[in-house]
């Protein structure tokens, strides 16, 4: 036994990988060529890279015996403000100071500091911020053309291929890792509060550590494949579960950040649940999943097409669709004004239907959501209104075809908490409708002339 062992060592060691002649091997001619590809990524992909710093004024509510207990102090309560700073990484998106980022590396900052490779610091404003795509687009003017990513296609992405993550992880400044693509189009892989609602990420396994969020992850010749955005963790740290953002899915979204400042969505105006296996044995679907539609708005763009309440969604533009959040992402990722066809299974058996959505202009629906627009309620404007309380927001108006306008409120009634959470002012609702996901049905607590009721409030796609 001991002979065999030394003969295994023998075999391992290092004379086993030389030449005949005593002289070392040399290196294979693929290991070499890999070694330059990385360091050619590094050289082109760094300049373009950039570090951002974000500083945000928190004020702390510290609460009163009269606010806890009657939900208003007459004194204003007490309040502690703090500074909050935060890193994250960008990827600059045109010569003239455009840059590339997730939305939640900003949101909320006060200020936004941007520096680049060769140490130039400038300040950057926000152009566009959408939290339901988690991307942000700033602009920063200093006195030089800038070098921009050489932006790629992430349709050609290939499970197995070479993925390269460079940014700035706690603090340290254009960190390379490398990785490979692990798996594409993971949807609904983030849920709740913070949770992007339009979500298609690629998976890899390159290290991503906190402050990686909005650089850019690329392939072996350098072109931007992607956003590093989020890591799936136990312990807030990396273990080579990273998730980014499709490179083409953020070129769908930067027009409508640079013209709208937010992003604009193709509507059809239905409304959906998943299906599950239980539920297609009972209706006999081919299928064992896709999206029942359980009700469709009247005179919307899918009602024109002729989607009708208990279709069963199969495919859009050919392609299947497991549940109601990758239906949703798909069709975001379609032009608004772009016609789509719908794969329904009715009656025992499939047809297709070609929807053209309604055009929304960017200003259209501006400050609503479900078809609410919302004051914030006080004293006064309870007194004015003649409401039973002066907490919560008040519904100023109701897009009638909407969501909420569907299930009767009404102008006038006060929302008091949103999926069991207090409303606390415009603030308060403002963060609350920013972490619900609109592909899911919405609970709401409704107060109408000293009655309250909880109200749910359908999902429309």
């Amino acid at each position: 036994m001991l002979a065999k062992t030394l003969t295994l060592l023998l075999c391992l060691s290092p004379a086993a990988f030389a030449a005949a002649d005593g002289a070392p091997l040399s290196p294979s001619p693929m290991v070499v060529r890999a070694a330059d590809d990385f360091t050619q990524v590094a050289e082109l992909v760094n300049p373009w890279v950039v570090n951002i710093s974000t500083t945000q004024t928190i004020r702390q509510n510290l609460g009163s015996f009269w606010g806890d207990f009657y939900g208003f102090d007459p004194l204003g309560g007490g309040t502690r403000t703090f500074k909050r700073q935060s890193l994250g990484s960008g990827f600059i998106y045109s010569s003239d100071g455009l840059i590339l980022t997730n939305a939640h590396v900003v949101s909320g900052a006060d200020k936004i500091e941007v520096r680049l490779v060769d140490g130039t610091e400038a300040q950057a404003q926000v152009v566009g911020e959408d939290d339901n795509v988690d991307l942000a687009l700033l602009k920063i003017s200093v006195n030089k053309s800038l070098p921009a990513a050489v932006l790629g296609d992430s349709s050609k992405v290939r499970v197995g291929q070479w993925a390269i993550a460079i940014g700035n992880p706690f603090g340290f400044d254009h960190s390379l890792t490398v990785g490979v693509i692990s798996a594409k189009e993971r949807t609904n892989i983030f849920t709740g509060e913070g949770a992007a609602k339009y979500q298609n990420y690629l998976q890899t396994d390159a290290s991503i550590n906190h402050g990686n969020s909005g650089g850019p992850l690329c392939d072996i010749t350098g072109e931007v494949i992607g956003m590093n955005t989020a890591i799936s963790t136990p312990n807030d740290g990396s273990i080579g579960i990273g998730f980014a953002i499709p490179i083409n899915f953020i070129k769908r979204s930067i027009p409508d950040l640079e013209r709208a400042g937010r992003v604009v969505a193709p509507k059809l105006g239905f409304f959906t649940q998943d299906v599950d296996e239980r539920l297609a044995g009972a209706m006999k679907l081919p299928v064992d999943n896709g999206v029942l539609v359980t009700d469709v708005a009247a005179g919307g763009a899918a009602d024109k097409a002729g989607l009708k309440r208990g279709d069963v969604l199969l495919r859009l533009n050919g392609n299947a669709v497991a549940n109601a959040a990758e239906l949703r992402t798909r069709i975001y990722e379609n032009d608004p004004a772009s016609t789509m066809t719908l794969e329904v299974w009715r009656e025992g058996h499939s047809l297709d239907l070609t929807v053209t959505p309604d055009q929304l202009k960017a200003s259209e629906n501006a400050g609503t959501w479900h078809g609410l627009k919302v004051v914030g309620n006080s004293a006064a404007e309870a007194a004015k209104r003649g409401l039973a309380v002066t907490d919560g927001v008040v519904v100023d108006s109701v897009t009638e075809a909407s969501s909420a306008g569907r299930i009767g409120i009404k102008p006038g009634d006060v929302l008091m908490e949103l999926n069991q959470k207090r409303i606390e002012g415009m603030d308060g609702w403002n963060r609350l409708i920013k972490s619900v996901d609109e592909g899911q049905d919405v609970v709401v607590l409704l107060v109408r002339e000293r009655q309250s009721a909880y109200i749910v409030i359908p999902a429309e796609q």
